[in-house]
């Protein structure tokens, strides 16, 4: 819907005579002030030398004096915002048109990267990494459904000390030694072993079939191990030093990241000759800035935070001729709760509970809407008892069972030989309160899902989701159809069914969470 409104304000603000080129437009703090609100009289107060409250005043007079704004409804000045209360026509017209073939979102030229989840292959995932794997399946849904080019990629860790320790620990266990106080110790070590398959292998064969039973797949998966046969870490020097960003200081290579607002320069090369991790994940993204994408998005847990201001100085650098768009998602850590209390024992690990042990335990769809639900940058506590609860308590099921009330519903009415009615047929002068509320959930999905996918936030979505949910069962509850007073009643009330059965689906696809028929 805003992005229908705000083309029609902008004109008619700048042939009313003030000068703007962009407008923003959000719910008002109090609902009862409108249905959309804009602070475009506090941009334009410095301009023009007025108060806020004086444009506000004008721009409602400007805009209620036009034909085309008294169509779609009535402005007002409120302590100097602009605010828009929409006439229940213009709901409705906005509303048919929603699900039109003919929509599109603004272009997007980007060729995005989207790189999640790269977790060791030196065990099973853990739910951490689920939770960036949730996080990184919901971005690109969302990125794909308003048009971005987008592809993915698991970046395997598959060389250093690490895989040394591991390969160290299954050898172990095949001499029959103890294993290392420092390396793995849980049973799938003895698993390892048993199959006689190359450590690493086996385990990201597993991590694999995780991801996939989570609904997570990749266009790409790329080794570390091929940066080391090629002579990618080798451009990264002579790139830095091209630039005279690279110097050597007792008996290093240094990376002269404060040119790039870093709080200190970085090694490359250690004073034994050893590469660090940095320099090979700068040849990393060397090899996708090569592969000619404009955005990068990276999402990495919360111990790499310190990491971003050296990577993006990395970027900036090594794209300086094209530059490169680099985000970060940095995914906080989640804890298991049981009964109120924090666990995380494992058999199979010895010291933490598994993403498959998880989704096992409570499924796919639980699994997903949990890790999701809050912003990336926010400590997730996972009550894994109440997301195996079957009651409006457990949002998963409270979402799920607002899908299936509503396919009930359309079931019912098609066996009391009610006619589906088409968009041609409904012509509505006035909404119900709950029907109003209903059809403006509705017509907000295309906005909610751009303003999402551009801010990189799932939990948004999911905030969407469950507001369409809540509101339909407020509806459900407060308007009945097949019990309408009219024919043209029950007409009108199916209709805004239907329509809200193909969004929350729609809006559940991007979650990649089922919309069952029946619970």
């Amino acid at each position: 819907m805003k992005l229908r409104l705000i083309p029609i304000l902008l004109k008619h603000i700048q042939e009313a005579g003030f000068e703007i080129s962009t407008i923003g437009l959000e719910k008002p703090a109090n609902s009862e002030h409108g249905d959309w609100a804009t602070n475009i009289a506090f941009s334009l107060s410095k301009q023009l030398r007025k108060a806020p409250v004086m444009i506000a005043n004008e721009l409602a007079n400007a805009l209620n004096g036009t034909s085309e704004c008294q169509k779609i409804g009535v402005f007002t000045a409120v302590n100097g915002f602009l605010n828009l209360r929409l006439n229940d026509t213009w709901i409705a017209e906005s509303f048919t048109q929603y699900w039109d073939d003919a929509f599109q979102y603004p272009k997007d030229e980007r060729r995005l990267l989207l790189e999640y989840v790269s977790a060791n292959p030196t065990g099973p995932l853990h739910i951490g990494h689920g939770r960036w794997a949730v996080l990184g399946s919901v971005i690109e849904r969302m990125l794909k459904a308003v048009g971005v080019n987008v592809e993915t990629e698991f970046y395997i860790n598959d060389a250093g000390h690490q895989i040394s320790k591991l390969n160290e620990s299954v050898e172990a266990v095949r001499q029959g030694k103890p294993v290392p106080e420092d390396g793995y110790h849980g049973t799938y070590i003895h698993e390892i072993v048993a199959s006689s398959e190359e450590p690493s292998s086996y385990l990201l064969s597993i991590q694999k079939a995780t991801l996939a039973q989570l609904g997570v797949t990749f266009n790409q998966w790329f080794s570390e191990k091929s940066l080391y046969q090629t002579t990618a870490i080798q451009s990264v020097i002579d790139r830095l030093k091209a630039q005279e960003l690279a110097y050597e200081n007792e008996g290093a290579l240094w990376f002269k990241t404060t040119a790039f607002s870093d709080d200190k320069d970085r090694v490359l090369i250690k004073s034994d000759g050893a590469y660090t991790y940095f320099l090979v994940d700068l040849a990393y993204h060397l090899n996708k800035i090569s592969r000619g994408y404009s955005t990068l998005v990276n999402i990495w847990g919360a111990d790499h935070h310190g990491y971003v201001g050296r990577m993006k100085a990395g970027v900036a650098a090594l794209s300086y001729s094209k530059p490169v768009e680099l985000n970060i998602v940095i995914g906080q850590l989640v804890t298991l709760l049981k009964d109120g209390e924090p666990f995380r024992m494992s058999k199979r690990t010895g010291d933490m509970v598994t993403l498959q042990e998880v989704i096992d335990d409570i499924g796919v769809d639980a699994t997903r809407y949990f890790l999701a639900e809050k912003s990336a940058d926010t400590h997730i506590d996972f009550d894994i008892e109440l997301a195996k609860k079957q009651s409006s308590d457990n949002p998963v099921f409270y979402v799920q069972y607002a899908h299936a009330r509503m396919m009930n519903l359309i079931q019912k009415c098609i066996e009391n030989n009610l006619e589906k009615p088409s968009s041609s047929q409904i012509k509505i002068d006035d909404f119900d309160p709950y029907e109003r509320q209903l059809a403006l959930q509705v017509t907000q999905y295309h906005d909610q899902l751009w303003d999402c996918a551009q801010r990189l936030s799932p939990h948004q979505w999911v905030h969407y989701v469950m507001q369409l949910a809540k509101t339909y069962h407020l509806f459900y509850e407060h308007c009945p159809v097949l019990k309408a007073q009219s024919p043209e009643l029950q007409k009108k009330r199916l209709w805004l069914v239907m329509q809200t059965q193909k969004t929350l689906k729609n809006a559940l696809e991007i979650l990649g969470i089922t919309a069952p028929n029946y619970m």
